[in-house]
């Protein structure tokens, strides 16, 4: 069974504060480093999780029972 990240288990807001720290950590990093680029598909990753969670919670998607 595949384990599920960590981010899973954030709050939207929570994955955006750790996108910002790992943007932080991409500008320190010349762009044809490979950390760099990892870092970014990291944030890419993140930035759908986050989307992700928004969608979810959206009082739209909520029903009456």
């Amino acid at each position: 069974m595949k384990r599920v990240p960590k981010a899973v288990y954030l709050t939207a807001d929570q994955i955006e504060e750790r996108i910002r720290g790992l943007e932080t950590s991409a500008l320190q990093l010349r762009a044809d480093q490979n950390e760099h680029r990892e870092i970014m598909q990291e944030i890419a990753k993140l930035r759908i999780y986050a989307d992700a969670k928004r969608w979810i919670d959206s009082p739209g998607l909520k029903t009456a029972h």
